[in-house]
Protein backbone atom coordinates (compact mmCIF):
# COMPACT_ATOMS: atom_id res chain seq x y z
CA UNK A 1 0.00 0.00 0.00
CA UNK A 2 1.30 3.50 -0.77
CA UNK A 3 2.30 5.50 2.26
CA UNK A 4 -0.38 8.02 3.15
CA UNK A 5 0.82 11.61 3.03
CA UNK A 6 -2.51 13.45 3.26
CA UNK A 7 -1.27 15.31 6.33
CA UNK A 8 1.66 16.86 4.46
CA UNK A 9 1.20 20.56 3.79
CA UNK A 10 2.08 21.46 0.24
CA UNK A 11 5.23 23.57 0.03
CA UNK A 12 5.27 27.17 -1.14
CA UNK A 13 7.82 26.21 -3.80
CA UNK A 14 7.37 23.02 -5.83
CA UNK A 15 10.15 20.50 -6.37
CA UNK A 16 9.76 20.94 -10.14
CA UNK A 17 7.72 22.83 -12.69
CA UNK A 18 7.26 19.63 -14.67
CA UNK A 19 7.53 16.21 -13.07
CA UNK A 20 7.95 13.33 -15.55
CA UNK A 21 7.24 10.00 -13.86
CA UNK A 22 9.19 7.38 -15.80
CA UNK A 23 12.45 7.85 -17.72
CA UNK A 24 11.73 5.55 -20.63
CA UNK A 25 11.62 6.70 -24.26
CA UNK A 26 8.29 8.55 -24.03
CA UNK A 27 9.19 10.18 -20.72
CA UNK A 28 12.64 11.32 -21.85
CA UNK A 29 11.35 12.68 -25.13
CA UNK A 30 8.54 14.51 -23.34
CA UNK A 31 11.10 16.14 -21.03
CA UNK A 32 13.46 16.97 -23.91
CA UNK A 33 10.68 18.45 -26.08
CA UNK A 34 9.43 20.56 -23.16
CA UNK A 35 12.93 21.81 -22.35
CA UNK A 36 13.70 22.73 -25.96
CA UNK A 37 10.37 24.52 -26.27
CA UNK A 38 11.22 26.50 -23.14
CA UNK A 39 14.57 27.47 -24.64
CA UNK A 40 12.92 28.77 -27.81
CA UNK A 41 10.50 30.84 -25.72
CA UNK A 42 13.22 32.11 -23.40
CA UNK A 43 11.58 30.40 -20.44
CA UNK A 44 13.38 28.56 -17.66
CA UNK A 45 11.52 25.73 -15.92
CA UNK A 46 12.72 22.91 -13.70
CA UNK A 47 11.96 19.63 -15.48
CA UNK A 48 12.60 16.54 -13.38
CA UNK A 49 12.40 12.89 -14.44
CA UNK A 50 11.82 10.29 -11.72
CA UNK A 51 12.47 6.59 -12.26
CA UNK A 52 12.67 3.60 -9.94
CA UNK A 53 15.64 2.15 -11.83
CA UNK A 54 19.25 3.32 -11.53
CA UNK A 55 19.71 2.69 -15.28
CA UNK A 56 17.23 4.43 -17.54
CA UNK A 57 15.01 2.85 -20.17
CA UNK A 58 15.72 -0.89 -19.87
CA UNK A 59 13.11 -1.71 -22.52
CA UNK A 60 14.56 0.78 -24.97
CA UNK A 61 18.05 -0.63 -24.43
CA UNK A 62 16.75 -4.12 -25.24
CA UNK A 63 14.57 -3.15 -28.21
CA UNK A 64 15.10 -5.11 -31.38
CA UNK A 65 17.51 -7.39 -29.58
CA UNK A 66 19.73 -4.36 -29.07
CA UNK A 67 19.47 -3.31 -32.72
CA UNK A 68 16.66 -0.89 -31.86
CA UNK A 69 13.75 -1.01 -34.28
CA UNK A 70 13.01 2.61 -33.39
CA UNK A 71 10.10 3.48 -35.72
CA UNK A 72 8.13 2.42 -38.77
CA UNK A 73 7.42 4.35 -41.96
CA UNK A 74 3.94 2.75 -42.04
CA UNK A 75 2.84 4.02 -38.62
CA UNK A 76 -0.89 4.73 -38.77
CA UNK A 77 -3.88 4.23 -36.42
CA UNK A 78 -4.78 0.91 -38.10
CA UNK A 79 -1.53 -0.59 -36.77
CA UNK A 80 -2.61 0.00 -33.16
CA UNK A 81 -5.09 -1.56 -30.74
CA UNK A 82 -6.99 1.14 -28.86
CA UNK A 83 -10.45 1.48 -27.37
CA UNK A 84 -10.85 4.57 -29.57
CA UNK A 85 -9.25 3.62 -32.92
CA UNK A 86 -8.99 7.31 -33.89
CA UNK A 87 -7.08 8.39 -30.78
CA UNK A 88 -3.50 7.70 -32.01
CA UNK A 89 -4.11 9.57 -35.27
CA UNK A 90 -3.27 13.21 -34.41
CA UNK A 91 -0.03 12.40 -32.57
CA UNK A 92 1.10 9.98 -35.28
CA UNK A 93 0.32 12.52 -38.00
CA UNK A 94 2.40 15.12 -36.18
CA UNK A 95 5.25 12.62 -35.77
CA UNK A 96 5.92 10.84 -39.08
CA UNK A 97 9.04 8.74 -39.53
CA UNK A 98 10.94 11.75 -40.92
CA UNK A 99 10.54 13.59 -37.63
CA UNK A 100 12.02 10.65 -35.76
CA UNK A 101 14.91 10.55 -38.22
CA UNK A 102 15.42 14.27 -37.54
CA UNK A 103 15.49 13.49 -33.82
CA UNK A 104 18.17 10.85 -34.37
CA UNK A 105 20.22 13.19 -36.55
CA UNK A 106 20.02 15.82 -33.82
CA UNK A 107 21.40 13.25 -31.39
CA UNK A 108 24.29 12.47 -33.73
CA UNK A 109 22.75 9.16 -34.79
CA UNK A 110 21.36 7.66 -37.99
CA UNK A 111 18.94 4.94 -39.10
CA UNK A 112 18.24 2.72 -42.05
CA UNK A 113 15.06 1.11 -43.37
CA UNK A 114 14.53 -2.64 -43.63
CA UNK A 115 11.56 -4.77 -44.67
CA UNK A 116 7.99 -3.67 -43.95
CA UNK A 117 9.06 -0.08 -43.22
CA UNK A 118 11.08 -0.92 -40.09
CA UNK A 119 13.63 1.75 -39.15
CA UNK A 120 16.69 0.62 -37.19
CA UNK A 121 19.11 2.90 -35.39
CA UNK A 122 22.53 2.27 -36.99
CA UNK A 123 24.34 2.80 -33.70
CA UNK A 124 22.04 0.46 -31.72
CA UNK A 125 19.69 0.71 -28.76
CA UNK A 126 22.31 1.45 -26.11
CA UNK A 127 23.70 4.40 -28.09
CA UNK A 128 20.23 5.84 -28.68
CA UNK A 129 19.26 5.53 -25.02
CA UNK A 130 22.44 7.20 -23.80
CA UNK A 131 22.26 9.95 -26.42
CA UNK A 132 18.66 10.76 -25.46
CA UNK A 133 19.50 10.89 -21.75
CA UNK A 134 22.55 13.09 -22.42
CA UNK A 135 20.42 15.44 -24.55
CA UNK A 136 17.94 15.76 -21.68
CA UNK A 137 20.73 16.70 -19.28
CA UNK A 138 22.24 19.22 -21.70
CA UNK A 139 18.80 20.81 -22.05
CA UNK A 140 18.68 21.27 -18.27
CA UNK A 141 16.51 18.32 -17.27
CA UNK A 142 17.36 16.58 -14.01
CA UNK A 143 17.09 12.84 -13.31
CA UNK A 144 16.14 11.34 -9.94
CA UNK A 145 17.00 7.64 -10.22
CA UNK A 146 16.32 4.69 -7.95
CA UNK A 147 13.13 6.21 -6.58
CA UNK A 148 9.91 4.29 -7.15
CA UNK A 149 6.58 6.08 -7.36
CA UNK A 150 4.08 4.75 -4.82
CA UNK A 151 1.19 7.19 -5.14
CA UNK A 152 -0.14 10.24 -6.92
CA UNK A 153 -2.68 12.85 -5.82
CA UNK A 154 -4.19 15.62 -7.93
CA UNK A 155 -4.33 19.22 -6.67
CA UNK A 156 -7.20 19.91 -4.31
CA UNK A 157 -7.69 23.35 -5.87
CA UNK A 158 -7.15 24.77 -9.38
CA UNK A 159 -3.59 25.97 -9.74
CA UNK A 160 -2.41 23.72 -6.91
CA UNK A 161 0.30 21.10 -6.93
CA UNK A 162 0.29 17.39 -7.69
CA UNK A 163 1.84 15.23 -5.01
CA UNK A 164 3.84 12.23 -6.22
CA UNK A 165 4.61 9.91 -3.33
CA UNK A 166 7.91 8.05 -3.55
CA UNK A 167 9.83 5.65 -1.34
CA UNK A 168 11.95 8.60 -0.21
CA UNK A 169 9.14 11.08 0.40
CA UNK A 170 6.78 13.19 -1.72
CA UNK A 171 7.57 15.41 -4.69
CA UNK A 172 5.36 18.35 -5.70
CA UNK A 173 4.78 19.96 -9.09
CA UNK A 174 2.02 21.83 -10.96
CA UNK A 175 2.37 19.55 -14.00
CA UNK A 176 2.91 15.80 -14.16
CA UNK A 177 3.52 13.45 -17.07
CA UNK A 178 2.71 9.78 -16.46
CA UNK A 179 5.17 7.65 -18.42
CA UNK A 180 5.40 4.60 -16.17
CA UNK A 181 4.68 2.01 -18.83
CA UNK A 182 2.72 -1.22 -18.65
CA UNK A 183 3.07 -4.64 -16.95
CA UNK A 184 4.66 -6.14 -20.09
CA UNK A 185 8.18 -7.56 -19.82
CA UNK A 186 8.57 -7.34 -16.00
CA UNK A 187 12.20 -8.49 -16.21
CA UNK A 188 12.89 -5.15 -17.90
CA UNK A 189 10.85 -3.07 -15.48
CA UNK A 190 7.22 -3.64 -16.46
CA UNK A 191 4.82 -3.05 -13.53
CA UNK A 192 1.14 -2.41 -12.86
CA UNK A 193 1.81 0.95 -11.18
CA UNK A 194 -0.13 2.86 -13.87
CA UNK A 195 -3.30 0.91 -13.04
CA UNK A 196 -2.80 1.58 -9.33
CA UNK A 197 -2.30 5.30 -9.88
CA UNK A 198 -5.40 5.38 -12.09
CA UNK A 199 -7.39 4.06 -9.15
CA UNK A 200 -5.99 6.73 -6.84
CA UNK A 201 -6.87 9.47 -9.33
CA UNK A 202 -10.31 8.07 -10.16
CA UNK A 203 -9.42 7.59 -13.83
CA UNK A 204 -10.82 4.80 -16.00
CA UNK A 205 -8.27 2.10 -16.81
CA UNK A 206 -8.67 -0.70 -19.35
CA UNK A 207 -7.36 -3.99 -17.85
CA UNK A 208 -4.00 -4.91 -19.33
CA UNK A 209 -3.59 -7.95 -21.56
CA UNK A 210 -0.33 -9.37 -22.90
CA UNK A 211 0.39 -8.46 -26.53
CA UNK A 212 3.14 -9.57 -28.92
CA UNK A 213 3.78 -12.76 -26.97
CA UNK A 214 4.18 -16.44 -28.00
CA UNK A 215 1.24 -18.85 -28.21
CA UNK A 216 1.35 -22.02 -26.11
CA UNK A 217 -0.03 -25.24 -27.60
CA UNK A 218 -1.13 -28.55 -26.11
CA UNK A 219 -1.86 -32.10 -27.20
CA UNK A 220 -1.07 -33.21 -30.75
CA UNK A 221 -0.37 -29.64 -31.91
CA UNK A 222 2.28 -29.28 -29.20
CA UNK A 223 3.90 -32.57 -30.21
CA UNK A 224 4.04 -31.37 -33.80
CA UNK A 225 5.60 -28.06 -32.72
CA UNK A 226 8.20 -29.85 -30.60
CA UNK A 227 9.11 -32.06 -33.55
CA UNK A 228 9.67 -28.91 -35.61
CA UNK A 229 11.34 -26.85 -32.87
CA UNK A 230 13.71 -24.28 -34.34
CA UNK A 231 12.12 -24.29 -37.80
CA UNK A 232 10.99 -20.91 -39.14
CA UNK A 233 8.73 -20.61 -42.21
CA UNK A 234 6.62 -17.91 -43.89
CA UNK A 235 2.99 -18.31 -42.85
CA UNK A 236 -0.34 -16.54 -42.64
CA UNK A 237 -2.24 -16.80 -39.34
CA UNK A 238 -5.87 -15.79 -39.08
CA UNK A 239 -8.71 -15.49 -36.60
CA UNK A 240 -12.40 -15.44 -37.46
CA UNK A 241 -14.47 -12.38 -36.57
CA UNK A 242 -15.51 -12.24 -32.93
CA UNK A 243 -17.62 -9.94 -30.77
CA UNK A 244 -16.09 -6.48 -30.87
CA UNK A 245 -13.48 -7.50 -33.44
CA UNK A 246 -13.40 -8.23 -37.15
CA UNK A 247 -11.50 -11.06 -38.75
CA UNK A 248 -7.72 -10.78 -38.36
CA UNK A 249 -5.00 -12.06 -40.69
CA UNK A 250 -1.25 -11.56 -40.40
CA UNK A 251 1.41 -12.81 -42.78
CA UNK A 252 4.96 -13.12 -41.45
CA UNK A 253 7.54 -15.67 -40.31
CA UNK A 254 6.33 -18.40 -37.94
CA UNK A 255 8.74 -20.12 -35.53
CA UNK A 256 8.05 -23.52 -33.97
CA UNK A 257 9.26 -24.01 -30.38
CA UNK A 258 9.13 -26.61 -27.62
CA UNK A 259 6.17 -24.72 -26.15
CA UNK A 260 4.21 -23.80 -29.26
CA UNK A 261 4.29 -20.97 -31.78
CA UNK A 262 6.52 -17.91 -31.82
CA UNK A 263 8.16 -15.67 -34.38
CA UNK A 264 6.63 -12.48 -35.78
CA UNK A 265 3.43 -14.13 -37.10
CA UNK A 266 2.52 -15.71 -33.76
CA UNK A 267 3.46 -12.61 -31.75
CA UNK A 268 1.33 -10.39 -33.94
CA UNK A 269 -1.77 -12.62 -33.88
CA UNK A 270 -1.43 -13.05 -30.09
CA UNK A 271 -2.41 -9.40 -29.57
CA UNK A 272 -5.87 -10.22 -31.01
CA UNK A 273 -6.32 -13.82 -29.77
CA UNK A 274 -8.74 -14.64 -26.96
CA UNK A 275 -8.81 -17.82 -24.90
CA UNK A 276 -10.67 -20.62 -26.69
CA UNK A 277 -10.25 -19.20 -30.18
CA UNK A 278 -8.82 -21.30 -33.00
CA UNK A 279 -5.97 -19.99 -35.13
CA UNK A 280 -5.95 -21.04 -38.79
CA UNK A 281 -2.41 -21.49 -40.10
CA UNK A 282 -1.64 -21.25 -43.82
CA UNK A 283 1.86 -22.63 -44.37
CA UNK A 284 1.84 -21.77 -48.07
CA UNK A 285 0.52 -18.18 -48.14
CA UNK A 286 -0.14 -16.90 -51.61
CA UNK A 287 0.09 -20.33 -53.26
CA UNK A 288 -2.81 -21.76 -55.28
CA UNK A 289 -2.50 -25.28 -53.88
CA UNK A 290 -5.44 -26.89 -55.77
CA UNK A 291 -3.91 -25.66 -59.04
CA UNK A 292 -0.45 -26.91 -58.04
CA UNK A 293 -1.79 -30.38 -57.28
CA UNK A 294 -3.48 -30.56 -60.68
CA UNK A 295 -0.55 -29.33 -62.76
CA UNK A 296 0.14 -31.45 -65.87
CA UNK A 297 3.03 -33.80 -65.28
CA UNK A 298 2.42 -34.22 -61.53
CA UNK A 299 0.07 -37.17 -61.86
CA UNK A 300 2.77 -39.78 -61.23
CA UNK A 301 4.27 -37.91 -58.28
CA UNK A 302 3.62 -39.21 -54.77
CA UNK A 303 1.52 -36.99 -52.50
CA UNK A 304 4.35 -37.05 -49.94
CA UNK A 305 6.84 -35.80 -52.54
CA UNK A 306 4.57 -33.03 -53.79
CA UNK A 307 3.92 -31.72 -50.28
CA UNK A 308 7.68 -31.68 -49.65
CA UNK A 309 8.11 -29.39 -52.68
CA UNK A 310 5.64 -26.93 -51.15
CA UNK A 311 6.84 -27.10 -47.54
CA UNK A 312 10.20 -27.89 -45.93
CA UNK A 313 10.51 -31.69 -45.74
CA UNK A 314 10.39 -31.80 -41.92
CA UNK A 315 7.23 -29.75 -41.92
CA UNK A 316 5.65 -31.78 -44.73
CA UNK A 317 6.25 -35.06 -42.87
CA UNK A 318 4.92 -33.60 -39.62
CA UNK A 319 1.74 -32.43 -41.32
CA UNK A 320 1.26 -35.79 -43.10
CA UNK A 321 1.46 -37.46 -39.69
CA UNK A 322 -1.59 -35.37 -38.71
CA UNK A 323 -3.82 -36.81 -41.45
CA UNK A 324 -7.22 -37.83 -40.06
CA UNK A 325 -8.42 -41.42 -39.92
CA UNK A 326 -9.21 -42.85 -43.33
CA UNK A 327 -6.35 -41.07 -45.10
CA UNK A 328 -3.41 -43.14 -43.86
CA UNK A 329 -2.59 -44.39 -47.38
CA UNK A 330 -2.59 -40.90 -48.92
CA UNK A 331 1.16 -40.06 -48.50
CA UNK A 332 2.17 -43.04 -50.67
CA UNK A 333 -0.40 -42.46 -53.41
CA UNK A 334 0.33 -40.86 -56.76
CA UNK A 335 -1.66 -37.69 -57.33
CA UNK A 336 -3.49 -39.23 -60.30
CA UNK A 337 -4.80 -41.93 -57.96
CA UNK A 338 -6.09 -39.48 -55.33
CA UNK A 339 -9.77 -38.73 -54.96
CA UNK A 340 -11.04 -35.17 -54.70
CA UNK A 341 -11.45 -35.68 -50.94
CA UNK A 342 -7.82 -36.77 -50.66
CA UNK A 343 -6.57 -33.79 -52.66
CA UNK A 344 -8.66 -31.51 -50.46
CA UNK A 345 -7.08 -33.15 -47.41
CA UNK A 346 -3.61 -32.32 -48.77
CA UNK A 347 -4.63 -28.70 -49.24
CA UNK A 348 -5.96 -28.53 -45.68
CA UNK A 349 -2.70 -29.93 -44.32
CA UNK A 350 -0.73 -27.08 -45.84
CA UNK A 351 -3.16 -24.18 -45.86
CA UNK A 352 -5.81 -24.85 -43.20
CA UNK A 353 -4.10 -26.14 -40.08
CA UNK A 354 -6.46 -25.25 -37.25
CA UNK A 355 -4.83 -25.04 -33.84
CA UNK A 356 -6.38 -23.88 -30.57
CA UNK A 357 -3.71 -22.46 -28.23
CA UNK A 358 -4.15 -23.20 -24.55
CA UNK A 359 -2.82 -19.76 -23.57
CA UNK A 360 -0.30 -17.08 -24.42
CA UNK A 361 3.10 -16.93 -22.75
CA UNK A 362 1.73 -14.02 -20.70
CA UNK A 363 3.21 -10.74 -19.53
CA UNK A 364 6.54 -12.35 -18.67
CA UNK A 365 7.33 -12.70 -22.38
CA UNK A 366 5.10 -9.98 -23.81
CA UNK A 367 6.80 -7.22 -25.76
CA UNK A 368 3.80 -4.94 -25.15
CA UNK A 369 0.45 -4.86 -23.39
CA UNK A 370 -2.93 -3.74 -24.62
CA UNK A 371 -5.00 -1.83 -22.11
CA UNK A 372 -4.00 1.13 -19.97
CA UNK A 373 -5.49 4.51 -19.15
CA UNK A 374 -8.73 4.96 -21.08
CA UNK A 375 -7.91 7.28 -23.98
CA UNK A 376 -11.36 8.87 -23.81
CA UNK A 377 -10.10 10.71 -20.74
CA UNK A 378 -7.22 12.35 -22.65
CA UNK A 379 -6.71 14.78 -25.51
CA UNK A 380 -5.37 13.01 -28.62
CA UNK A 381 -3.43 16.16 -29.58
CA UNK A 382 -1.74 16.99 -26.28
CA UNK A 383 -2.12 13.83 -24.13
CA UNK A 384 -3.54 16.00 -21.34
CA UNK A 385 -6.23 14.59 -19.06
CA UNK A 386 -9.60 16.21 -19.70
CA UNK A 387 -10.75 15.93 -16.07
CA UNK A 388 -7.44 16.74 -14.35
CA UNK A 389 -5.68 19.72 -16.00
CA UNK A 390 -1.91 19.51 -15.77
CA UNK A 391 -1.86 15.72 -15.88
CA UNK A 392 -0.50 14.12 -19.05
CA UNK A 393 -0.13 10.44 -19.98
CA UNK A 394 2.00 8.95 -22.72
CA UNK A 395 3.53 5.81 -24.19
CA UNK A 396 2.52 2.47 -22.73
CA UNK A 397 0.59 4.15 -19.89
CA UNK A 398 -2.26 4.75 -22.35
CA UNK A 399 -4.55 2.14 -23.91
CA UNK A 400 -2.55 2.11 -27.15
CA UNK A 401 -0.67 -1.05 -28.23
CA UNK A 402 1.20 -1.22 -31.52
CA UNK A 403 1.90 -4.00 -33.96
CA UNK A 404 5.30 -5.65 -34.16
CA UNK A 405 7.91 -3.74 -36.14
CA UNK A 406 8.79 -0.55 -34.28
CA UNK A 407 5.21 0.69 -33.88
CA UNK A 408 5.31 0.81 -30.07
CA UNK A 409 8.49 2.87 -30.00
CA UNK A 410 7.00 5.08 -32.70
CA UNK A 411 4.02 5.68 -30.41
CA UNK A 412 6.37 6.45 -27.51
CA UNK A 413 8.06 9.17 -29.59
CA UNK A 414 4.76 10.51 -30.98
CA UNK A 415 3.01 10.76 -27.60
CA UNK A 416 6.21 12.11 -25.98
CA UNK A 417 6.48 14.88 -28.57
CA UNK A 418 2.79 15.74 -28.23
CA UNK A 419 2.89 15.97 -24.43
CA UNK A 420 6.28 17.70 -24.30
CA UNK A 421 5.15 20.49 -26.60
CA UNK A 422 1.97 21.05 -24.57
CA UNK A 423 2.97 20.47 -20.95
Amino acid sequence: MPKRTDHIIQPVRPDADVLVLGAGPSGMLCALAAARRDQKRGVSRAIVLVDRERTTAHKLRASGGGRCNCANTNAAPKRYLCGDPRFPGPALKACPAERILDLLRGLGLSAHEEDQGKLFCDQGAEALTNALADACRRAGCRFISGRAITGLAAPADPGGLFRADTEAGPLFAPRVALALGSPAWPALGGTDITARLAGMLGLAHVPARPALTPLLLSGADLETSRTLSGLSVPAALSLEAAEGRGAVRVEDDLLFTHQGLSGPAALRISSHWRRGETVTIDLAPGADLPALLRQPGRGKTLARTVLATILPRRLAEARLAALPDGFSALPGKRLAECSRAELDALVRLAAHWRATPKATAGMARAEAASGGLDTRSFSPKTMECRAIPGLFALGEALDVAGDLGGFNLHWAWASGFAAGEAI
